[in-house]
């Protein structure tokens, strides 16, 4: 009978023993934010350079 065996350490980042699928996720996940926070920068910008100027009242 073996005994079941332990978890010695995690670490996170790239294992250059393994597969960077690990990195690649990381990376989506970043990329994917960065983009969603431009395209509502973007969005909003352009919303705000479209209005009209508000006309004075004599």
């Amino acid at each position: 009978m073996s005994s079941p065996g332990k978890v010695l350490r995690v670490t996170f980042g790239a294992n250059p023993n393994s597969s960077s699928l690990g990195v690649d996720v990381t990376f989506l996940l970043f990329g994917t934010m960065a983009a969603s926070a431009i395209a509502v920068l973007a969005s909003a910008l352009l919303r705000r350079a479209r209005q009209p100027e508000p006309k004075a009242d004599v």
